[in-house]
């Protein structure tokens, strides 16, 4: 639950239509929402249970991560102002993963890694009071800076056409009335934006790293994690994982291939990126189920290509799906 003063949401949902999975290949798992799409055409190679809203976890990190560097970019400011953890973080979440505590000081840049690395719901709350109350104040609004975030949060949805997705929270946690969700779809949508972004690279592609946190104005360095197990295998390079009780594992993952070259009649060369983006959602095995998607969703990817990258169906478009 949002602590007193920050109102609950009550957001308008879209109708929602029935998944296009006639089309689709088959799945490792009927439970797991799975998504596999290439990033650059957005064509859907793998899909199962896509359209299923459900909870989501961790994943909405990917939506905070954005919102945050779209704000540092729009703003000028940059990640690299201090922001504080304010008090209210510990009503909306448990303490973390990397003992932040209130009144603590911590980078944007810092708060972002450990968000997307170790997935630390305290670093993601901050993120949102600072980036909220910053944007009430350029609005000259009043209002919870949290609720103004997520506002920002269901914007970036809606935008990236993520319409069966309702944000809370900026952690991801179900404890919120009403409860977030969202669908392998969405998330994928919100995957292909993000991964379109070079500056999320820096904070999903490490294995670790030290960030600092400012306690009563003295540093220390704090160690952190990346939770994605998949990281550095088959080329992957993110993107961000999930678990909560009601979510199960979750995970998306984002693999690029090396670039191809095609000669044109005029001797002209055209250049092709690879990239594929897998997502899994309410998984027993999160990891091992997005590997073998990843490899399957490939292997789709290449007949296609060899088949001179036809479009029968704009369904099966993830902008259509």
């Amino acid at each position: 639950m949002f602590p007193p003063g920050i109102k609950r949401f009550s957001l308008r949902t879209a109708v929602f239509t029935a998944c296009f999975a006639l089309f689709a290949t088959s799945v490792a798992s009927a439970q797991s929402a799975v998504l596999v799409v290439d990033a650059f055409n957005k064509k859907v190679h793998v899909a199962g249970n896509a359209n299923a809203r459900r909870p989501v976890g961790g994943l909405a990190k990917i939506a905070t991560a954005m919102v945050t560097l779209d704000w540092a970019a729009a703003s000028g400011v940059g990640v690299g102002v201090l922001a504080t953890v304010p008090s209210y973080a510990f009503q909306m979440s448990d303490a973390g993963t990397i003992g932040l505590q209130p009144g603590d000081q911590v980078t944007l840049r810092d708060l972002i890694y450990a968000t997307m690395m170790s997935s630390d719901n305290i670093a993601a709350i901050t993120l949102g009071d600072f980036v909220g109350r910053d944007h009430l104040a350029r609005l000259g609004r009043s209002g919870h800076p949290m609720e103004e975030f997520v506002r920002q949060m269901n914007q970036l949805a809606k935008r990236e056409g993520a319409r069966a997705t309702r944000f809370t929270n900026p952690h991801g946690v179900e404890n919120s009335r009403p409860q977030p969700y969202s669908t392998a779809a969405d998330i994928g949508r919100l995957a292909v934006y993000a991964v379109s972004r070079p500056a999320l690279r820096f904070y999903t592609n490490q294995g670790s790293r030290s960030i600092t946190i400012y306690r009563g104005g003295q540093p220390s360095s704090v160690s952190i994690s990346n939770t994605n197990q998949l990281l550095g295998v088959d080329r992957i390079d993110g993107v961000k994982t999930g678990n909560t009780a009601q979510s199960g594992g979750c995970v998306v993952v984002s693999a690029e291939k090396p670039s191809s070259v095609q000669v044109q009649a005029d001797n002209t060369s055209l250049i092709y990126r690879h990239r594929m983006i897998v997502v899994v959602i309410g998984s027993a095995s999160p990891f091992a189920e997005a590997r073998t998607l990843l490899h399957q969703g490939w292997s789709a990817y290449d007949r296609w290509l060899a088949a001179g990258r036809p479009i029968t169906d704009k369904r099966q478009l993830l902008d259509q799906f």
